[in-house]
């Protein structure tokens, strides 16, 4: 059972030319539910926005992807190149993370209706997923009937199997305002904020932890002692235990060095992602693997150190691997996808669909 790789280019280049900024997704949402309807799906907006459809009371599995894009992301203007290169013309980002996983969805459940073929699944396109996974944070999952999910976020033949937990920090640190040539009168909310910094260790800290500082902002100008400022920083691991030790050392080096330096620290944190790691042996992650050695592309079983709606779908009880079709320098203006690439990708979870409902019969 085969794709149609000319439907499927064509539907993605209609898909990235609805504009789908993050928390503007209303027009996509409308168009998909209109083309579900159509192949006999019963579609669901709920109050987030996402969009669930079903085919049948017992699904097999359920396939997800998110509909929202990073910005620039309106006025889309696709070019495909004589080499077949999906991109814009470099004054936007192109969508295909994540349309190429919408167009996708969509092209398998043609193919299987075409074919007469009743695999019964749920369809989740959730919102918001660029600003935090809103979308599926907020879905109810005890109406959901699937134990497992394809979430298409994803290069194809990658097959993400582990992500991390996510802390993220909001750190104030008080100090007193004094004129420059009375420093001795102030204390320096700078000072306070380099020094604890430099206790900290920053970056890599090993194969599943990361920690980042990603923006400073303080002082009102050089000539006064600031008293104010402002850090937002994370923490990431797969290791519930690492992430759990690094968050709280983060917050007890600030608050010493403070306390230390007669300054005071606030400290808002929130937990953006929880993490799983599952088995490269599960008979899900191997099925995807086989399909991709039939499509001719070497399986990458990989742990990574982002986070997508996998997070909340594994969290909620729903094991969930991360493939697709997504293309390269997402997130920028430079980002572009193949037509191989995109048919590849569909090609792969259409074959790995057919092949778990053979082994469920």
């Amino acid at each position: 059972m085969k794709i149609n790789q000319e439907r499927l280019i064509n539907s993605f280049i209609r898909l990235v030319q609805i504009d789908s900024e993050s928390g503007e997704e209303e027009v996509i949402v409308e168009c998909l539910q209109n083309e579900l309807n159509n192949l006999n799906f019963t579609c669901v907006v709920d109050k987030t926005g996402n969009l669930i459809a079903s085919n049948g009371e017992s699904p097999i599995i359920a396939l997800a992807a998110h509909v929202d894009t990073v910005q620039p992301g309106k006025n889309i203007k696709p070019i495909i190149t004589k080499d077949g290169t999906i991109k814009t013309d470099g004054s936007t980002i192109l969508g295909a993370d994540d349309k190429t996983g919408v167009a996708s969805i969509l092209e398998i459940l043609k193919v299987l209706s075409e074919n007469n073929k009743p695999i019964q699944l749920e369809v989740i396109f959730t919102v918001q997923e660029e600003t935090g996974l809103v979308g599926s944070k907020n879905l109810d999952f005890k109406t959901l009937k699937s134990k497992k999910a394809i979430n298409l976020d994803a290069e194809p033949g990658h097959i993400i199997i582990g992500e991390p937990a996510n802390m993220q920090f909001d750190i104030e640190i008080l100090g007193k305002s004094a004129h420059a040539m009375h420093p001795e009168k102030g204390i320096n909310a700078i000072e306070i904020a380099a020094n604890s910094i430099k206790k900290i260790k920053w970056g890599r800290i090993d194969e599943e932890t990361t920690l980042n500082v990603g923006l400073i902002n303080g002082g009102l100008a050089r000539n006064i002692v600031p008293a104010k400022v402002l850090i937002e920083a994370e923490v990431r691991s797969r290791s519930l235990a690492k992430f759990k030790l690094h968050c709280q050392r983060l917050v007890k080096t600030f608050e010493e060095v403070a306390k230390s330096m007669g300054g005071e620290v606030k400290i808002k944190n929130h937990q953006e992602a929880w993490p799983f790691v599952l088995s490269a042996e599960d008979q899900l992650v191997q099925t995807i693997a086989a399909a991709c050695k039939k499509n001719k592309i070497k399986p990458d079983i990989k742990l990574v150190g982002g986070n997508t709606d996998a997070n909340v779908f594994n969290a909620n009880g729903i094991k969930t691997i991360t493939t697709g079709s997504c293309g390269i320098d997402y997130h920028t203006t430079q980002e572009s996808v193949t037509e191989e690439t995109l048919a590849k990708g569909t090609q792969i979870v259409l074959d790995a669909l057919l092949s778990l409902s053979k082994e469920i019969k």
